[in-house]
């Protein structure tokens, strides 16, 4: 605690149980120290802030994250939105920890043991564009028509040719889906797709996994990974903060 932490306005990163240890070395936003301060059987992670420090930079938001992911490797945290703060400790602890002590530690029971990771899968588009032209006739026809030629003498052809190509990843993309949510469910507690917003996409989901069974998850996302390498990439993310997993 600083000499002046009753003028400081806290910075908070998430809400953990109170005898939690924060990893050494953590560095918050605006490269300050984080610390913990408690009520009860509660936490929050925070960081002491004057009221000149500029809190929404795109290095702020890694901080935090960074923060978050880095006690989310070896204890459960609940993660607070980017930007949360708290005018002064005592608001802290009755608003926050106070106001919602039941909710949080039903939370932090109900997530204890686990973590997040986040599977990204996307179409290799070459690769399925080459199988497309070899299903398709109508697809080598209309990408043999555009051949050297320019945006504007062709313009009807490329659209043809586009709507097939994404009709055909419409039409691949659930089973590949499927395949990856089949390989690694019996290995996870739950998870959440997220919407994808480009035509390769096949999926990207949020997995919580209990700590005891990262191993076996990591395996199976790797044999899904080898079934599908021809025409599919893997990104996997984590251990992560249970963002997708702690509720309204």
């Amino acid at each position: 605690m600083t000499a002046d932490s009753e003028t400081d306005q806290l910075y908070v990163y998430g809400i953990v149980t109170e005898d939690t240890t924060l990893p050494a070395g953590l560095t918050g936003v605006s490269e300050a120290t984080v610390e913990t301060t408690s009520y009860g059987p509660l936490a929050a992670v925070v960081t002491r802030l004057s009221d000149e420090d500029e809190v929404g930079t795109p290095d702020n938001l890694l901080a935090h994250s960074t923060v978050l992911d880095s006690i989310a490797e070896h204890v459960t945290i609940l993660p607070m939105a980017f930007g949360t703060i708290v005018p002064t400790e005592d608001e802290l602890q009755e608003a926050v920890l106070e106001l919602n002590e039941t909710e949080y530690q039903d939370a932090l029971e109900r997530l204890s043991g686990t973590v997040q990771y986040t599977v990204r899968a996307r179409y290799i588009r070459d690769a399925v564009l080459a199988d497309l032209i070899e299903d398709d006739p109508q697809v080598a026809e209309l990408r043999a028509a555009i051949a050297g030629t320019t945006e504007d003498k062709t313009r009807q052809e490329r659209i043809a040719l586009g709507e097939l190509v994404v009709g055909a990843f419409d039409r691949i993309r659930p089973e590949h889906a499927q395949h990856i949510i089949d390989a690694v469910r019996p290995t996870v507690e739950d998870f959440q797709e997220r919407e994808g917003g480009q035509v390769e996409d096949v999926i990207e989901m949020a997995v919580l996994v209990s700590r005891d069974r990262v191993s076996d998850f990591e395996d199976a996302l790797e044999s899904a990974a080898e079934q599908l390498h021809a025409r599919i990439s893997f990104q996997l993310l984590g251990p992560q903060a249970p963002y997708d997993f702690v509720g309204d």
